[in-house]
């Protein structure tokens, strides 16, 4: 098969704008307030309900150029690898307290960071927006375990493709004790939920488009 390579190139070049509307990747689904990268987890304690929001996230993803005809058939752009990594200091529960207790918990003076490492993804994308289920290596406090994360794909009102979904997790899978405080009259329980809504922006290494172009006109 050969393709055009002007056109290849191109669709290349596109993958690391946040703008326009192709019309695979779902109709402009409007999410206000989503300008950023946003990591956030919500939890409870016997007394009430918290949210710890994360003021830094670092979103590192590379496109995958060659494989076109996955990004045609997904209807987003095709990747090779991605990470995220939430420095845990970065963690405001809103109260300096319990602050705190997180960074003691997850120890944040010898792991200082949650870092996850997609392995490998997939997109069912016969829905009105596509859904993508990712496998891959998070590490919390020192110990990593391999988890799956599902997410959908939709736009904000800048037009950005955003990676939006959640996961409930038990935080002792991690080792992770849950904080009991004031002799047991507080105790916080064993699950949280992680929510995320992060940009679709894979960078793109030019040398993989001249690799890419030069395959496909060999083909």
């Amino acid at each position: 098969m050969i393709y055009n390579r002007s056109l290849l190139i191109a669709c290349c070049v596109s993958l690391t704008a946040c703008a326009g509307h192709s019309p695979e990747a779902g109709p402009p689904i409007p999410l206000p307030g989503v300008s950023q990268d946003h990591v956030w987890f919500t939890g409870s304690s016997n007394i009430r309900n918290f949210t710890c929001s994360a003021r830094e996230v670092f979103v590192s993803t590379e496109a995958a150029p060659e494989e076109f005809v996955r990004t045609k058939l997904d209807g987003v752009p095709a990747i090779r690898s991605a990470a995220l990594e939430v420095p845990v200091r970065s963690l405001d529960c809103g109260i300096g307290l319990q602050n705190s207790h997180l960074f003691e918990t997850l120890r944040a003076s010898t792991h200082p960071s949650i870092l996850f490492v997609l392995s490998d993804y997939a997109v069912e994308s016969s829905g009105i927006v596509p859904r993508i289920r990712m496998n891959g290596a998070l590490r919390i406090a020192g110990v990593e375990r391999n988890v799956v994360f599902q997410g959908t794909i939709l736009r904000d009102v800048n037009g950005c493709l955003m990676l939006v979904g959640e996961r409930e997790m038990d935080v002792r899978d991690f080792g992770v004790a849950p904080p009991k405080r004031f002799l047991g009259l507080l105790r916080v329980r064993n699950t949280v939920t992680v929510h995320f809504a992060v940009a679709v922006r894979p960078l793109i290494d030019p040398l993989s488009i001249v690799t890419a172009s030069l395959q496909s006109s060999n083909e």
